[in-house]
Order: C-alpha cells, then sequence, then structure tokens
C-alpha cells in the first residue's frame, strides 16, 4: 500500500479522476493524432491536434493547484490553463510554437522526430503527476474502455461523496 498525503481531499481526488479521464479521453486520441500527422507530413493537423493536447495536459497539471475539473454534462467555460505552474505552461507553449513552425515550412526528419519524442514525454510527464502505480488504460485499445470502467467504478462513489462533477457524462451510463 502506497500512502501519500495531499493538503486537499477535494483537490487530490478531482486531480486524480478527472485528470486520468482527461488524459485517457481527450490526451490519448490526440497524440495518436499527433504521430499519425507527423508521419503522413499533416502539419496542420498536427498544430491543431498539439493545441489541443496541450490545453488538456494543462488542464490536468493545474488541477492539483485548484483548477476547476471539466464537467462533461454541459461542457461549461472553464479557463483550462488555470493554476498550472508556469514551467509547464512554458513548455507546453514551446510544443505549440515548434508545431506552428512545422505547418509553416516541413522540418527536418530528425528534428520531427525529437519535437515527437519531446511532446511524448510532456504528456508522459502529465499523466505521472496523477500518481497511479500503472499506466493509464489505452482506450483505443481491445481492453481499454474495461480498464477506464475499471477506473472510474473505484472513483465514483468518493467523487459523488466530495460533490465532484460527474466523471462520466449521464449519456454514457443512463440504461438503455
Amino acid at each position: 500500500m502506497t500512502v501519500r498525503t495531499s493538503p486537499s481531499l477535494h483537490q487530490h481526488v478531482t486531480h486524480v479522476s478527472h485528470g486520468a479521464l482527461l488524459m485517457m479521453v481527450g490526451a490519448q486520441s490526440a497524440l495518436e493524432d499527433i504521430e499519425g500527422g507527423v508521419q503522413a507530413g499533416q502539419w496542420h493537423l498536427v498544430l491543431a491536434q498539439t493545441r489541443y493536447l496541450v490545453l488538456i495536459c494543462c488542464q490536468v497539471r493545474g488541477l492539483p493547484f485548484g483548477a476547476e475539473p471539466y464537467v462533461a454534462e454541459d461542457g461549461g467555460a472553464i479557463d483550462p490553463c488555470t493554476h498550472v505552474p508556469r514551467a509547464d505552461w512554458e513548455c507546453a507553449h514551446q510544443l505549440i510554437a515548434d508545431a506552428g513552425e512545422f505547418a509553416g515550412r516541413a522540418p527536418a526528419g530528425d528534428r520531427a522526430r525529437n519535437w515527437l519524442e519531446r511532446v511524448r514525454a510532456w504528456v508522459d510527464a502529465t499523466e505521472a503527476t496523477l500518481g497511479l502505480t500503472e499506466p493509464l488504460p489505452q482506450l483505443r485499445s481491445p481492453d481499454g474502455m474495461f480498464g477506464a470502467l475499471r477506473l472510474v467504478r473505484g472513483w465514483h462513489g468518493l467523487a459523488d461523496e466530495l460533490g465532484l462533477p460527474p466523471l462520466l457524462p449521464t449519456e454514457w451510463t443512463k440504461p438503455l
């Protein structure tokens, strides 16, 4: 058993539960699109998905410092960059700036590969902030949805008890 201290149970549960869902539902697919776009030389797609990925990861990185969780029911307006540590935001900005440069003029192979490795490392570091003992399940894999549902089931009661927004949209969970 691993014991972690947290100044706020509410912030910790928000970070781990909502952060994990943001990473699985948004970041994983954005990263896959970026990887495919780099391989295909689709630099405008890479730029668009890098912006999306950065917003997701910044929101996850801000959650332990008081950022708001995403509310799936109404998609309420939030600032995904609130409470993001400055160094994280600067790194994210550089990833976007480089993707923008690539969209204007395709990079040489090594430069694109090195940039993609920086993106992957940044996403991995974002996931690591969740403090989970195992990597998150890959939603687009054959077993991914079952792994995600196990995580949600484990957090659902506590998130509800703490008054956090639902982890999944009601549309996903209501009986047929």
